[in-house]
């Protein structure tokens, strides 16, 4: 399970975008207009130019794999709308701005009417703010030169940023279910140093246009291009490491019919919990991936017997099943990233809230919150999903088995906050539609005995 596609449907995220729409509207209507004439060849043909060069820009689209599914990216698009700030009179690179939004979002990319006025009108914002800003401070603006102020094209990029990252992180919130700290961590992510590399190139451009029109244009579309390759080769290192975690998962599970997609959830579950513990976004990545990792020692070939046995464990064989959260800490530490917390929390994520637990046997809060994360949302996915000897058990039933082993299985912290977690809950979504009269004692306190091999 992953989390679900924004939900651009909402009526806070629509109350949003009109309050974006109106405060860029706003921007336009308090402007004083320069108009030049339509014999002006010369402005028109740039207005022109930067548009066609936002659109190019914007249209060179790299999604982002740090939010799944919320149709997140970059462009280097701001590297023109920033060089049209040095160059136009307000407001037109608003309008500039307005009309790279209209045609890339629409006519290039095909995005839906909601995300492409929302796309635009942010566009427009953050472009008109930066703008009022830099002229505030004493910024210089015309096609006779150009003359660099630090302290006003400074402040210029710090308003673009800021503004563009918090209006596509309240987006975010409002349309998921990830909180606005986090959202606005993982969209600025680890990209701060080639934003502001990459903002100098805008005074390049500037100078390259006022100097040598559309020619110099062409010359700075190649380091354009340069700058948009290495965000793409920092994104897409990313992704990959994600999705050689996820293959390696899956070649686990693969063993096991009954388990597909098992640790994926329980990820997806644990991420969410930590979240509304209120751990931060680091935390919450941290456990998220440890949950990911939790039964990856079952790889090794000492475990595939006992996978693929249909009865119950004996009692050696248990014996053998509980040594899986040393081995899946010890092949995790191989990646040097996931030493400590990460290799932590997938030690302990069998240790019981009362300390009869394993491997350790530790007791309450000196299991690591991680480990009781983890714990909590994988019973959750244990019991609401199909296994060989029952049928997924419903949600309230599940919350009832938890209430049940609060306190000597579970963090009755934890406990409370699942039962009251709407977000819990919409993850889980259409698959909590099973009543069953099975005892969940059989999975809650004799996981070890029938079904330790399938659902831890």
């Amino acid at each position: 399970m992953t989390e679900k596609q924004p939900q651009f449907d909402r009526i806070s995220f629509r109350v949003f975008l009109l309050l974006v729409a109106l405060a860029a509207a706003a921007l336009l209507a308090a402007t004083d207009w320069y108009v030049p004439s339509l014999s002006d060849r010369s402005f028109w043909n740039a207005l022109v130019a930067f548009t066609v060069l936002g659109v190019v820009s914007d249209s060179s689209f790299i999604p982002s794999p740090r939010i799944s599914n919320a149709g997140i990216g970059s462009s280097v698009v701001f590297v023109p709308f920033l060089a049209s700030v040095l160059l136009f009179p307000p407001p037109w690179p608003v309008v500039i701005a307005c009309l790279t939004g209209l045609i890339s979002q629409l006519v290039v990319r095909r995005k839906t009417l909601i995300r492409a006025a929302f796309n635009t009108a942010q566009y427009m914002l953050f472009v008109g703010l930066g703008g009022f800003v830099y002229s505030r401070l004493g910024g210089h603006v015309g096609f006779d030169k150009v003359h660099v102020n630090f302290l006003s094209f400074a402040s210029l990029v710090v308003v673009f940023f800021v503004v563009n990252q918090m209006a596509v992180a309240l987006a975010v919130f409002l349309t998921t279910d990830i909180p606005l700290r986090e959202a606005r961590t993982k969209i600025a992510g680890d990209s701060l140093i080639y934003d502001l590399v990459s903002s100098t190139l805008a005074i390049v451009l500037a100078f390259l246009y006022i100097q040598f029109q559309i020619v110099g244009l062409a010359a700075l579309v190649l380091p354009l291009f340069f700058i948009r390759h290495m965000y793409q080769m920092n994104l897409q290192v990313e992704r990959a490491n994600r999705e050689l975690l996820e293959l390696m998962v899956k070649s686990i599970e693969a063993r096991d019919p009954y388990t597909s997609g098992h640790s994926v959830r329980v990820s997806e579950y644990a991420r969410q919990i930590a979240r509304e513990m209120g751990l931060t976004t680091r935390q919450v990545d941290q456990v998220g991936t440890a949950a990911l990792l939790h039964d990856v020692g079952k790889i090794y070939e000492e475990f595939a017997p006992l996978l693929r046995k249909e009865g119950r464990l004996s009692p050696e064989e248990r014996m053998l099943m509980q040594a899986h959260p040393v081995r899946s800490a010890e092949l995790a530490s191989t990646i040097a990233e996931f030493r400590g917390k990460v290799q932590t929390d997938i030690r302990n994520h069998h240790e019981n809230y009362d300390g009869t637990g394993y491997p350790d046997g530790l007791v309450g809060e000196d299991i690591p919150i991680g480990s009781r994360i983890i714990m909590v949302a994988d019973t959750i996915d244990a019991m609401t999903t199909d296994r060989p000897y029952r049928k997924a058990l419903s949600l309230q039933r599940t919350l009832e088995e938890l209430a049940k082993h609060a306190g000597r299985q579970f963090d009755p912290r934890l406990v409370a906050l699942v039962s009251k977690s709407a977000s819990i809950r919409r993850l889980l979504g259409p698959q909590m539609t099973t009543e069953t009269t099975s005892l969940l004692s059989m999975e809650v306190a004799a996981r070890s005995r029938r079904s330790s091999a399938r659902t831890t």
